[in-house]
């Protein structure tokens, strides 16, 4: 049986330090200085500083608090460069401990193993990082992470709590974000894996013909895989892009309804987005499993690549705007 195997992606930032504004973020593309006491110290790129957080995570750490090791697997690290963008890959390896356990054949129901609460389940997750090359004088200020998940297992959150700590030495703020929730939205409708959606409204119709013996309470049309119109498939994107960029949720006049839901398929799960609850959403994507049956790192790296190339259409990147 292959386990289901998927991808979380997000965007990230680089920015000083206790500063504040879009002049304080560093250019993905551009050489780094931080100058010491007694010299200045230079990065080449942010290509660079992540094959330098691979060196220094060589060996496991233990979070003793959370329980988990992490570590980066040696000679795991990869850079592809072409001509639009350049990408590094690198090989996560982490799991819990703190509960005992019993390893049981599922087949015999008999118990090969006896796990013991200091003893760790080390999984290996694959993490790419996709970096835009400049257009012009547009300098790109925004990267892609796509994290490997492996069934209910990932690492985003360990991994970007260990770059978060590691650019912090270089008087960096490492920041992520969801990528953009429209065009996820988008492909979602493309591909034809919404399933529901439903319109909510908070309190009921002032027409007393709507309404049956209560006057207030909660209100929901529910359409299932339904078919939209181009001009109200452009007014659901722009609603949930304008949340996604800004914070700020809103819905036009004149609409008769409080918040939307979305609910979609993604393999043989289900999931649902709210409009009002966005900023908890992260993109988790099915890897095909034509792709995990295969067992080659290779293509699954080339897949997350293409991935994340395909959210930089609807990216924000540098000081011009969209791209």
């Amino acid at each position: 049986m292959i386990t289901s195997q998927g991808m979380l992606v997000c965007s990230f930032n680089l920015k000083q330090r206790f500063s504040r504004g879009e002049e304080n973020v560093y250019p993905l593309n551009q050489q780094y200085e931080l100058k010491l006491e007694n010299e200045t110290l230079r990065i080449e790129d942010s290509a660079k500083f992540f094959q330098i957080f691979c060196q220094e995570n060589s060996k496991f750490t233990d979070d003793t608090i959370k329980m988990k090791l992490f570590s980066v697997k040696e000679n795991s690290f990869c850079k592809i460069v072409r001509d639009t963008y350049t990408a590094v890959s690198f090989v996560i390896k982490s799991g819990g401990y703190g509960v005992e356990g019993e390893i049981t054949d599922r087949t015999s129901q008999v118990v090969t193993y006896h796990r013991k609460e200091n003893e760790s389940d080390v999984k290996e997750f694959l993490c790419v990082v996709y970096i835009l090359h400049d257009i012009g004088n547009l300098q790109i200020k925004k990267g892609i992470l796509v994290f490997q998940s492996i069934g209910a297992y990932g690492v985003k959150t360990i991994t970007t709590e260990r770059l978060r700590d590691f650019f912090g030495k270089f008087d960096l703020t490492f920041e992520t974000r969801s990528v953009s929730i429209a065009s996820f939205i988008e492909k979602l409708i493309q591909q034809g894996s919404l399933y529901k959606l439903t319109l909510i409204r908070e309190r009921v119709s002032q027409n007393p013909a709507d309404n049956m013996l209560i006057a207030t309470g909660r209100e929901e049309r529910v359409f299932i895989r339904p078919t939209l119109k181009p001009e109200w498939k452009l007014k659901l994107l722009t609603m949930f892009q304008h949340a996604d960029e800004t914070g700020v949720f809103e819905i036009p006049e004149g609409e008769d309804y409080d918040d939307i839901s979305i609910q979609f398929k993604l393999g043989e799960r289900t999931r649902t987005m709210r409009l009002r609850n966005i900023e908890r959403l992260s993109i988790v994507e099915e890897i095909p499993e034509t792709l995990v049956r295969e067992r080659s790192a290779d293509k699954i790296r080339n897949y997350m690549i293409s991935t994340a190339d395909m959210y930089k259409e609807r990216m924000v990147w540098g000081n011009r705007g969209e791209i």
